[in-house]
């Protein structure tokens, strides 16, 4: 599924209106109908916007291949919890979601930084 699909099946699925979905987002209704056909593509901004109103990722918004992505957890324990997480409120699961991206971006800074320690090293 294109990214064209998924911002009109997400938008369906919210039973909201383009005209909605642009003040949301906060571009015009006929931006919104442009996107949904696929005549234009949006700027990165406009893309991470849309994520942001759906609470999905912007990998999921542009990876084709995010359609059939499937996770495989060794530890059942966490993977049951993952399960749970859907039946969590919007505003307790959106909570978590910023908790595990402040987490993991922690992680991806340390990692980072511990490359660039190890360049330096053998430089």
């Amino acid at each position: 599924m294109q990214f064209h699909d998924k911002i009109k099946k997400l938008r369906k699925e919210k039973k909201w209106l383009q005209t909605e979905l642009s003040e949301k987002v906060g571009i015009h209704k006929t931006h919104i109908s442009r996107l949904e056909s696929g005549e234009f593509l949006p700027s990165i901004k406009v893309v991470k916007k849309i994520a942001e109103v759906f609470e999905v990722s912007t990998d999921y918004l542009l990876k084709d291949e995010m359609d059939n992505f499937e996770v495989k957890i060794k530890d059942k324990s966490l993977g049951e919890r993952i399960r749970l997480i859907d039946n969590l409120a919007d505003n307790e699961r959106q909570a978590l979601i910023t908790v595990i991206d402040a987490m993991l971006t922690k992680q991806r800074v340390l990692d980072l930084l511990t490359k660039e320690e190890v360049v330096k090293a053998v430089s």
